[in-house]
């Protein structure tokens, strides 16, 4: 009686090890399947991020200055001066605010830009079928006014009414008093690259 139920437990035993065995690699299998997910996960968002990297590294100041329209911004020049208001429109290398204090609107050369602050979520690609168009545009445009105009360069502040246009420069006419048809003190040519900011009064 003893030995069969010695020789029924060894039988046992060797079935549970047997199934012990068996068990252990199933759990083996699903920790390997479970490394395999997570490896993938990884993968995954390790991939993830690179193209979100590769993404950002082609996105513009202006690019997210344009995604932004509507929007109250601050905008540090590298001459130290700032301007607040909400962005009207994105050229190729200038912004447009319209500022509140006091009413009017400012064209930002962004070439001077050293800083600007306000919510950029938001991304809005230069359009190659529309392009933006150069500050030169933007400069022709207030000329075309004939209205006083305030410019702000590099070297100081200048008064008058935009005579002319040419590719990398305007010419102002230097007015007295407040009268765009006062008689002209002369005329003074300011390079785009030197200019800040101006608006027309």
């Amino acid at each position: 009686m003893m030995v069969c139920a010695l020789w029924w437990m060894c039988k046992g035993s060797r079935s549970f090890v047997r199934y012990f065995v068996r068990m252990s690699a199933e759990d083996r299998l699903d920790d390997l399947d479970r490394w395999f997910e997570r490896e993938r996960l990884e993968r995954v968002r390790e991939d993830a991020h690179e193209l979100a990297d590769a993404e950002r590294s082609e996105v513009e100041l202006l690019d997210r200055v344009a995604g932004a329209v509507g929007a109250a911004v601050t905008v540090g020049l590298v001459s130290g001066r700032a301007y607040e208001g909400r962005v009207r429109r994105v050229g190729r290398d200038w912004i447009e605010l319209d500022a509140l204090h006091p009413p009017r609107r400012i064209i930002v050369n962004a070439q001077r830009i050293a800083w600007l602050s306000g919510p950029l979520s938001r991304v809005r690609p230069t359009d190659e079928r529309h392009p933006r168009l150069r500050i030169r545009s933007a400069v022709q445009g207030l000329a075309e006014t004939g209205r006083r105009a305030v410019l702000v360069t590099v070297a100081g502040d200048f008064s008058g009414v935009v005579a002319r246009v040419f590719a990398d420069h305007l010419e102002l006419r230097v007015v007295k008093g407040s009268d765009a048809s006062t008689p002209s003190r002369g005329l003074t040519s300011v390079p785009f690259s030197s200019l800040e900011a101006l608006w027309v009064v």
